[in-house]
């Protein structure tokens, strides 16, 4: 679709969240961080793969890369659509009025009053943004740049802000995740859980990155650059991070649920109940056990209509993954529920996508300038 029409679906979705936020605004807040890490976390991952195959120099990866550099193009107004999470963050993180917790937790959230502080989370919060968007920006003005010549001064300059840029993502994104999620419950903690926030935005980049491919294929812009061998390549990538994904879950969970600790298996106790045991199991089924068997069959990794429905089913399973781990530590549950959700999942989705159509107009479909682009372009699985 395009910018306008995109437009048109964030301002449907930003009418539905205010009106939210005036009605119900802790069910409309809780809805809205769940829509937002899902996405952030998405785009983030697309940044984390132009870097590493800047660094691992994977060749393959080039005809495909300018796709996943313009989706990192959305990150500022991603920035601007965190204002609403800092205003609403009373309704959501219990640590922000600690005398309503009880007392064991008290404790816990005063122990950690230097760090969960408003002042010092909307802080870091800019932090985090301001490193993620200069390096994105940075790596795309220069990949653009390469287009017009000088390739080998610009390669090694992207090179080392890639190697760089991991180091330090790989920081601000586990702290993003124990800030934005994690402290939804002050007194539990996972030393994975950074990683397991990053192996769920990978498997959301890499589905959105096939769909989006696949897409442009099916009008024109990608038919003789990017072939059946090129989705074969991204398909066991895209397998490799499913199955990194539920491997960082189970860990998680059988080394906690193992421990016998009433404090660490109570995050994990609540989430084994009633719906949210269903929704559990339909994120197990549709995050994991689906695509796993689908991605071992050649064909299917070298269809570009049937990774379009694999990428669409692992963005759908990615939003309820962090929905089941976000929602059940927001405080409320009820009200409004799938009406907030839907209208702040059309907001957050429509500004990224109209952010996306808006910014990527007038760039080249693959990058013309890069040396590696002729080798990627006769790349073959054979």
């Amino acid at each position: 679709m395009s910018a306008t029409r995109w437009g048109a679906v964030a301002g449907v979705g930003a009418v539905g969240t205010l009106i939210g936020f005036l009605l119900a605004p802790a069910r409309t807040a809780a809805s809205y961080l769940v829509a937002y890490t899902a996405c952030v976390s998405t785009v983030l991952g697309a940044l984390a793969l132009v870097m590493i195959a800047r660094v691992t120099a994977a060749n393959w990866f080039v005809a495909i890369r300018r796709h996943a550099e313009q989706v990192t193009a959305v990150l500022p107004s991603l920035a601007v659509l965190l204002l609403p999470v800092l205003i609403g963050v009373r309704y959501l993180y219990p640590w922000t009025s600690p005398a309503s917790l009880p007392d064991d937790i008290q404790r816990a959230v005063q122990a950690k009053s230097s760090y969960l502080n408003v002042p010092f989370f909307a802080s870091r919060a800019v932090a985090y943004f301001a490193i993620w968007i200069i390096i994105a920006e940075t790596l795309r003005r220069t990949s653009l740049a390469q287009d017009r010549g000088d390739s080998r001064a610009l390669e090694r300059r992207m090179y080392l802000v890639s190697a760089l840029g991991l180091v330090a993502f790989a920081f601000t994104v586990s702290f993003a995740s124990f800030d934005w999620l994690m402290s939804l419950s002050p007194g539990w903690y996972s030393t994975v859980y950074g990683v397991d926030y990053f192996a769920g935005g990978m498997v959301g980049a890499l589905a959105l990155l096939a769909v989006i491919v696949a897409v442009e294929r099916h009008r024109g812009a990608l038919r003789s650059e990017v072939g059946p061998d090129h989705f074969h390549a991204l398909a066991k990538l895209l397998l490799t991070f499913v199955l990194f994904w539920v491997y960082i879950g189970f860990s998680q969970l059988i080394v906690i649920w193992s421990a016998e600790i009433p404090a660490e298996r109570g995050w994990y106790a609540v989430r084994m109940r009633g719906g949210w045991r269903a929704l559990g199991a339909v994120v197990l089924l549709g995050h994991f056990a689906l695509p796993f068997c689908a991605l071992l069959i050649r064909s299917i990794k070298r269809s570009a209509v049937l990774m379009t429905a694999i990428g669409t089913l692992l963005l759908a399973m990615h939003y309820l993954d962090t929905y089941w781990i976000a929602m059940p530590d927001t405080r409320s549950h009820g009200g409004w529920g799938f009406v907030t959700d839907a209208f702040t999942l059309l907001f957050i989705g429509g500004t990224a996508a109209a952010t996306w159509s808006l910014r990527r107009v007038g760039e080249p479909a693959v990058p013309i300038g890069d040396p590696r682009l002729e080798e990627s372009l006769a790349y073959s699985t054979d």
